[in-house]
């Protein structure tokens, strides 16, 4: 069993930036509507983008005087509720999640990533898309993707090895996982430099939403959209959410020509891999794009035409590498500053495999792996968070909010909720096992999110992070390279702001 972190040990940590709140947070909970009280978050929001993000919301969220479960906050241009109890999360994601919907914040994926599953504000269409996806992600198909997924960690291991030096674990988990989606989704090995450009391509997509995100700058849009629909006339009621994004679209565009340029790339990329699938080109029926090719509406019939499917292809890309990686780079991290629950990795992954791959089937008798993968996603969570807003008034805990109300779910807030965490901020893989794990604890573990909106492709991810941990840590130990100092970036997943450099030891 891991040994808990001391205080002392956890300040002295070379992440202790991203572990703990930061010392400019202001001391009042709740903004006044006032002139001050507004271009106070102006300021806050802009020292923090001139520290790049050095302490993030996460923490300042989660650190704020007080033990109250709700916090009102004021970015620049939006007014939130930040959830901090997995209770009143909980209500919302699950409980009374029929009075919730994604709120205008995801008008700003929309812009990047179209109208996938994690961006379509519309139930009625979001419910429909869901239908034609979530066959696709069925346990017997993501158990038959186990091969590729331990094929790329080899292939990881290998280059490992012929490199000799240091590696940077957060670019190497960008790869891996990039790697994956390649043989998973298209039935085809990225080469190297293709690999680099669309990491490089979606790490900049990632980070100006997340400056949007932080300024709140997609809600005036929606609210003027709104309005629009409720009192314009027809034909621009029809169109005004789309002159919302497309608004957010040349504002982006216009601050950030690389991004634009990236996402022109991803896009003739992903429209070549439907072509060449629809053409033959690639045969094979056993990967994420022939499936969705395929899938069709039980209840009605259509199928996606190929805009929607780029549209479900790049918020898979675009969701599901980063999230991933960066939970596996601070996995790594957090393996290198706890000995005894590395040692006892390797003791279970040596007695249950014997030098063999692992395969899906031997996740079960790898209990201690896969605690090791949820305690880790748990102290920093892949997910930034989750938004709502309320469609009619309701009570979170003992605090009325109105219909209209933007609700910011974080999961690091409910992560590290001391009344249900004990030393919230230890790494404790032994909180993970099934004879420790309890009901509150069980419920507040939401790094996909929970309820219908939940991640669909979450058990994808934590097979996928669970074999390549398991695959590597067969072969080698991690160790963090002495004198770096860590950050967590503000974007939508808060991997390493930057490169994690870790020497690599053949165990």
């Amino acid at each position: 069993m891991s040994q808990p972190a001391t205080k002392d040990a956890v300040r002295t940590c070379p992440v202790h930036d991203t572990l703990h709140p930061p010392r400019w947070a202001p001391t009042p909970i709740r903004w006044q509507h006032t002139d001050i009280g507004y271009l106070a978050s102006w300021w806050l929001a802009l020292k923090a983008i001139r520290a790049g993000y050095r302490h993030t919301i996460y923490e300042y969220a989660t650190e704020l005087p007080g033990q109250d479960d709700i916090v009102v906050a004021r970015a620049p241009l939006a007014k939130f509720v930040v959830v901090r109890n997995p209770d009143i999360a909980r209500h919302i994601l699950v409980t009374n999640q029929d009075n919730y919907t994604k709120n205008a914040e995801y008008d700003l994926l929309a812009v990047a990533f179209g109208r996938g599953l994690v961006t379509d504000l519309n139930d009625e269409l979001w419910q429909r898309n869901r239908r034609l996806v979530q066959p696709i992600f069925a346990k017997r198909h993501v158990d038959s993707f186990a091969p590729q997924m331990v094929a790329a960690a080899s292939a990881a291991a290998d280059r490992w090895e012929r490199h000799g030096g240091p590696v940077d674990i957060a670019a190497e988990m960008n790869y891996v996982t990039l790697d994956i989606i390649a043989r998973t989704m298209f039935g085809i090995e990225l080469d190297g430099r293709l690999a680099e450009q669309m990491r490089t391509d979606f790490a900049r997509l990632l980070t100006l939403f997340g400056y949007g995100f932080l300024l709140g700058v997609a809600r005036p849009l929606r609210w003027r959209a709104d309005q629009l629909s409720k009192r314009g006339p027809r034909w621009l009621a029809a169109r005004a959410p789309r002159m919302a994004i497309n608004e957010l679209r040349r504002g982006a565009w216009v601050i950030a020509p690389r991004a634009r340029r990236g996402l022109g790339r991803i896009e003739r990329f992903i429209d070549e891999m439907i072509a060449d699938h629809r053409s033959g080109k690639i045969a094979g029926t056993d990967n994420l794009l022939a499936l969705l090719m395929s899938a069709e509406d039980p209840e009605t019939g259509y199928r996606y035409s190929d805009l929607e499917i780029r549209d479900e292809v790049l918020t898979f890309l675009g969701a599901g590498f980063e999230t991933t990686a960066a939970a596996l780079a601070w996995t790594w991290f957090l393996l290198s500053q706890h000995p005894q629950a590395r040692r006892r990795l390797g003791q279970e992954l040596d007695e249950v495999l014997g030098g063999r791959e692992p395969t899906a089937a031997d996740l079960d008798d790898l209990p201690w792996t896969q605690a090791v993968v949820a305690e880790a996603m748990r102290v920093f969570p892949p997910i930034m968070g989750v938004a709502r807003t309320a469609k009619a008034d309701d009570v979170l805990g003992d605090y009325p909010i109105k219909a209209g109300t933007s609700i910011a779910v974080l999961m690091h807030s409910v992560h590290h909720n001391r009344r249900v965490w004990e030393n919230a901020y230890d790494f404790d893989p032994s909180r993970f096992l099934k004879e420790n794990l309890d009901g509150p604890q069980r419920r507040a573990h939401i790094p996909f999110g929970a309820g219908k909106r939940m991640c669909i492709a979450s058990g994808f991810a934590n097979q996928e992070a669970t074999l390549i941990v398991a695959r590597l840590a067969q072969r080698f130990e991690l160790d963090l390279v002495p004198g770096q100092r860590l950050r967590r970036e503000l974007t939508f997943t808060g991997g390493p702001d930057g490169k994690m450099l870790m020497t690599v030891r053949r165990r």
